[in-house]
């Protein structure tokens, strides 16, 4: 039955409807001014606050058709962490979003093709369809900023600006570090500050996450010549009867020009109470790319090879012995990808019943080898990979590629 499920899940396309409208800036306006008022009936200064805007990308409303496999590969790349217990949760990351998650999923049919969770996962008890709502909005966003924003790539924002102590400061006065910094592989292309949301509630419940991302999400800045920063505050509400995703622009704070500048040699330095400066380009670039090598290596299964990329991130005393897996090869009408493949319901008794996640061959090659280039074949790759044959057009509902290089396929099942 878990196995006929899972097929049916898979083969079916699902409608989400996307919002960035002037009525949806209105309510969040709203809860804003609202959330000003008690802080005032207090005698408390209200929490400083971004204005929303529409994101022109977007502009209403309008059906979103996604595939319940690229949402698992987006959930089971963006949930991995990073640094050590990175490399062993990347051990688990696909087949686990598989495996977790694909039940969550409410089949779809041919009179209702709106996306929705299933019974069971909205029977969950409260901390359990909170990670649930939490783990979906990132994977939401993700493939949200992948097909809409051509942003394939992501790092986690923290691990990006190198600079623990400003998310030490962020946790004293309870505000939350952004989620994601996403981009393109073109050169030029903008970097993207993305919060995530996500709520089983109902739609006020998301207007309360969108008020609260517009105090949440930082704004970079990079000096000229360097690639534009977006801020993007996506909030996914599903509801009993569909799904919605919620996605608008804070316009970046005005940098803090009393405050002294930090003599220190980092990535990035604190320039406004949610603002950094990207101090040096360049090494903002090399470390980014750092920290997306380890992701694509765990994602391969090269999990020492990642270790090594981690240990130039982060200090690590205590290193973790994991080799790196034996790759395998699998062809697909995009590309040949070489990774990993792992039992999802060993219970089941169906041995070729797997999950493959791999990198793009090439890619994998050049990072492996640690060759300098593997940023330029990165873009090579994500732009060979847009335009091949069958990319936006229906392909098996059991193979998902994504324009980072990465794929996810669910062996045994067709």
């Amino acid at each position: 039955m878990a196995l006929a499920r899972l097929r049916r899940v898979l083969q079916s396309s699902y409608s989400v409807r996307v919002e960035s409208s002037q009525k949806l800036v209105n309510r969040v306006t709203n809860r804003i001014a609202k959330r000003a008022q008690e802080f005032i009936a207090k005698n408390a200064p209200p929490p400083v606050t971004k204005t929303p805007i529409v994101v022109a990308a977007i502009q209403g409303q309008q059906d979103w058709i996604i595939r319940a496999i690229d949402l698992l590969h987006k959930i089971g790349e963006l949930t991995t962490p990073i640094g050590v217990i990175g490399v062993n949760m990347a051990r688990l990351s696909a087949s686990w979003a598989t495996r977790r998650y694909f039940w969550a999923v409410a089949e779809g049919d041919v009179s209702d093709r709106n996306f929705r969770l299933s019974n069971d996962a909205r029977l969950l008890d409260f901390h359990q369809k909170t990670l649930l709502s939490d783990e979906f909005g990132v994977g939401m966003a993700g493939l949200l900023m992948e097909e809409y924003f051509n942003a394939g790539s992501f790092v986690d924002v923290s691990a990006a600006l190198n600079d623990p102590a400003v998310y030490q400061d962020i946790d004293q006065v309870e505000e939350t570090q952004p989620d994601y910094l996403m981009w393109g592989e073109t050169e030029g292309s903008p970097y993207y500050v993305v919060e995530c949301k996500g709520t089983q509630s109902d739609s006020s419940t998301s207007m309360g996450q969108l008020r609260r991302g517009m105090e949440q999400v930082p704004s970079l800045v990079f000096g000229a010549g360097a690639r534009p920063i977006t801020t993007l505050v996506v909030a996914t509400c599903m509801e009993a009867d569909r799904t919605t995703v919620y996605v608008l622009d804070p316009p970046p704070d005005e940098p803090d020009h009393d405050r002294k500048p930090d003599d220190r040699e980092r990535v990035s330095e604190r320039i406004g109470k949610r603002s950094w400066k990207i101090a040096s380009a360049e090494a903002f670039q090399n470390r980014i790319w750092l920290v997306k090598e380890s992701e694509l290596l765990k994602w391969a299964g090269q999990f020492h090879s990642a270790l090594a990329r981690d240990k130039r991130l982060e200090v690590i005393e205590e290193v973790p012995q994991l080799p790196n897996l034996e790759l395998q090869t699998r062809r697909t009408e995009v590309g040949t990808f070489r990774g990993t493949a792992w039992p999802v319901f060993p219970e089941l008794g169906k041995k070729d019943l797997k999950v493959f996640s791999g990198v793009e061959e090439e890619l994998l090659t050049k990072i492996i080898e640690s060759d300098a280039t593997a940023p330029h074949a990165a873009e090579a790759i994500h732009e060979r990979i847009v335009a091949a044959s069958g990319y936006q057009q229906q392909r098996s509902p059991f193979v998902s590629v994504s324009r980072n290089g990465t794929c996810m396929i669910i062996e045994g099942v067709d």
